[in-house]
């Protein structure tokens, strides 16, 4: 398991490519489960009800999976969706850990505090994790790394609207 970690750190490093992953449908579920819990987690920490965080969780990953997917389907390059599907899956699982610290420090409340320093960690989170999903994505597709963050850009705002419509005031 510590190497597996140890992975995905190297990936989030840059350090390493969604080709070096197995294509094994074990690690993919695995990645999948613990990609789950961590966003239910992180949803409980950010005070929403179990049940919404559960729902949230399921279609933030139906979402990335499908569109995953079809995309390397319209492109004809089906055969990496496992390790592709695994790394996204894996990396943004440590990063959504790594996050946990400065969600818990939000306030819950408007009036509750000053949120800066949480705020700030998150977006330097998020920068970063576009980074991440661009160095993969630039491996998956045969792009430039620039090419591949354009892509997470363009996925994470789509998310951004889908999600928010379906679940109104959670911050999605």
């Amino acid at each position: 398991m510590q190497a597996l970690i140890q992975f995905f750190f190297e990936l989030c490093l840059l350090r390493r490519a969604p080709q070096d992953l197995p294509a094994s449908d074990w690690l993919f579920r695995l990645v999948l489960a613990a990609s789950f819990l961590v966003g239910v987690l992180a949803a409980l920490i950010a005070g929403l009800p179990l049940a919404l965080g559960v729902l949230q969780s399921l279609a933030q990953l139906a979402l990335l999976l499908t569109v995953l997917y079809f995309g390397l389907g319209w492109l004809r390059r089906p055969g990496r969706f496992l390790q592709a599907a695994t790394a996204l899956l894996g990396t943004g699982t440590l990063l959504s850990l790594l996050a946990l610290v400065p969600i818990g420090l939000l306030p819950l409340e408007p009036s509750g505090g000053d949120g800066t320093l949480a705020a700030l960690l998150l977006l330097a989170l998020f920068a970063w994790s576009i980074v991440v999903s661009g160095h993969i994505l630039r491996h998956t597709l045969g792009v430039t790394l620039g090419q591949g963050a354009a892509i997470a850009i363009l996925y994470e705002l789509a998310s951004l609207v889908l999600l928010g419509g379906l679940f109104p005031g959670t911050g999605s």
